[in-house]
């Protein structure tokens, strides 16, 4: 089954609207302004719908009716569910309005609505002709209503939830950012009651609506690298759900595109990684040609970096070979008589920057002052890990270079 917002030829379905208004006039007056919605089996139209929108987050289901000879299949409580759940973003109730037979009303009742008011002579001011429902004439209209927060599901919810707190911890969020989002999504959708634990590679949720519906998960995040941007866009989804501007269906699309943003361009990144490098050597005490030797190590550096990330290879050998190639292309340097250079320290640590984990050490500083001490223990030691890694890759070189000549100028 599909349903289809119908914005051009919507009189093509009067024959249908007719089945529930019998008047055409009266439709044409909630027609063009309402928005039309078609239930499709198998490519045959089965129900119509019209809901107009009213003040103060409200709307109005003005007419709904499927075919005959598929009546009582469950396709008006199919459409009815999905209108509700459609509008829930944009309003916080909606009316319908119809006649006093009591199949009618029970039908009604059974999809959550619950009487109103009455709107006494409605029928027989506004129809020219009698209308008869169940061999009753229809004399006043009965106005129900529903709260459109019951017809969002937790589970969904909780769903889009846990995949943006997942994109966020993926790409460098601190633990509070992702709680918080988390939080404020449920809340935007009526969840009752939301606990969340989140660590650094793990999310837990669990959240109530009412006394039935109670739902949990965990969702295993594996430790990687940053991207702020990714975490800026999934920010402003966050504020725009907030608001009310977005829905469930349109924020999970809206997070899908937002997980396919590329990082930047693999030569403005080696790029970078080249000026950080000569710039921090210059700071560090290079001089100015230790510094340009730093920025090319620095882009050779990320090439390898770039190339290791592509291959999916352990952190363990993109930072250690990383450290050694550095320390190698420093040496190189050295013994290049024109360059005249004469020390590895200040090349050495410039190039060693694009490799030092900053942002993670810093976050996890930041979590263990929040009293988040497992999630900052568990980045603090990873970011200390590629500290390591690094170091065995350039104490490694070095020593493989003093065994060779018995000495080294650092």
């Amino acid at each position: 089954m599909e349903i289809q917002q119908i914005t051009e030829g919507k009189r093509d379905y009067m024959d249908m609207l007719l089945l529930a208004d019998p008047q055409e006039d009266m439709i044409m007056k909630y027609l063009d302004q309402g928005d039309l919605f078609v239930l499709y089996d198998q490519g045959q139209a089965v129900t119509v719908a019209v809901v107009v929108l009213l003040n103060h987050r409200k709307c109005e289901l003005k007419n709904i009716a499927t075919m005959p000879e598929v009546q009582r299949k469950g396709y008006g409580r199919y459409m009815i569910h999905f209108l509700c759940e459609h509008y829930s973003n944009r309003c916080d109730l909606m009316y319908v309005g119809t006649g006093n037979s009591e199949a009618t009303l029970g039908f009604y009742r059974e999809c959550g609505f619950v009487n109103s008011h009455i709107v006494a002579g409605f029928f027989t001011d506004n129809y020219r002709e009698p209308i008869y429902e169940d061999g009753v004439r229809l004399v006043d209209m009965v106005y129900l209503k529903k709260r459109l927060d019951s017809e969002i599901d937790v589970k969904k919810v909780v769903d889009l939830a846990v995949e943006a707190g997942q994109v966020l911890l993926k790409n460098g969020a601190e633990i509070f950012r992702v709680e918080e989002t988390m939080t404020r999504i449920c809340k935007r959708f009526h969840v009752d009651y939301v606990d969340t634990f989140i660590i650094s590679h793990a999310i837990f949720i669990t959240a109530e609506k009412g006394m039935n519906e109670v739902y949990t998960k965990v969702k295993h995040v594996p430790l990687s690298g940053a991207h702020l941007g990714i975490v800026a866009e999934v920010n402003e989804l966050s504020r725009e759900i907030s608001a009310g501007h977005i829905g469930i269906d349109a924020a999970w699309e809206r997070l899908r595109e937002i997980e396919k943003i590329p990082g930047k361009r693999g030569a403005y990144q080696v790029f970078a990684a080249g000026v950080g490098s000569a710039a921090f050597g210059y700071l560090l005490g290079a001089n100015l040609q230790e510094s340009l030797a730093a920025f090319f190590i620095g882009c050779l550096l990320y090439v390898w970096v770039l190339f290791g990330k592509r291959m999916n290879m352990s952190k363990i050998i993109v930072n250690m070979v990383g450290g050694a190639l550095i320390t190698a292309l420093a040496i190189l340097a050295v013994h290049i008589p024109f360059l005249g250079i004469s020390r590895l320290d200040g090349m050495i640590i410039g190039a060693i920057m694009p490799l030092v984990p900053g942002l993670a050490f810093t976050n996890a500083i930041r979590e263990i002052a929040d009293s988040d001490f497992l999630s900052g223990t568990v980045r603090m030691i990873d970011a200390l890990l590629v500290f390591v890694y690094i170091a065995v890759g350039v104490g490694t070189t070095l020593s493989i270079y003093n065994s060779f000549t018995g000495g080294v100028m650092i």
